[in-house]
């Protein structure tokens, strides 16, 4: 928590020293301070959910829903936020597909892990996102374009707060949560989360559940 913390306090110093000013010469403190807010929300909002779900007596919610769509509605809600980057994005979702889950769960993930592929891909790269059916579970993968990730830090990757590259993840305001909030949930489930990689090439996570 400290280097939100840390934002904002370094900002209200420097707000402090210029009071004289008026709020929109002061704007580029005040844009620093809301980073460093929005940042500790979305930091305390992973811990809050991290806790919630590791709860032992935690009931999930399992129901027949439709994954294509729910997984094509979630990438819909988030895909302008890859268009602005110069991103293509290649899709090949399997239609209804059905499936006995908790489909809230699911979104979550599927979300998580969209957002780690936008962060982590290279400059006009490329995210390939796949849901398939097979005789006995689902296959759901998304693979992006980029730095990849290193074989010591594999086994790792899931891990509560782990960063590959710590400096990289404090400007894309990521903590090490959102990973290990996806595994959990995946494995709460039933199913298996996993992931492959190529260095300087592109990395794959995977998520199976069983039918």
């Amino acid at each position: 928590m400290k280097t939100p913390l840390s934002i904002i306090n370094a900002n209200y110093d420097a707000l402090l020293v210029n009071q004289e000013e008026t709020i929109q010469s002061q704007k580029k403190w005040l844009n620093y301070i809301k980073i460093g807010t929005d940042r500790m929300k979305k930091l305390i909002n992973d811990l809050l959910i991290s806790a919630k779900i590791e709860e032992v007596n935690l009931e999930i919610c399992k129901m027949p829903f439709n994954l294509s769509n729910t997984i094509n509605e979630q990438i819909l809600s988030i895909e302008a936020a890859a268009i602005e980057k110069g991103i293509t994005l290649i899709k090949s979702i399997e239609p209804d597909i059905i499936v006995n889950s908790d489909s809230e769960s699911i979104k979550q993930v599927v979300t998580i892990l969209f957002d780690n592929a936008i962060k982590y891909k290279n400059e006009n790269g490329q995210i390939d996102i796949s849901l398939t059916k097979s005789k006995h579970q689902i296959i759901y993968s998304i693979k992006n374009t980029g730095k990849g990730i290193a074989k010591k830090d594999l086994p790792k990757i899931f891990d509560r707060f782990y960063r590959t590259d710590p400096s990289r993840t404090q400007d894309s305001g990521g903590f090490g949560l959102g990973l290990s909030i996806a595994k959990t949930m995946i494995d709460r489930l039933g199913g298996r989360i996993y992931v492959t990689s190529i260095e300087n090439e592109s990395t794959t996570f995977t998520i199976t559940l069983e039918l």
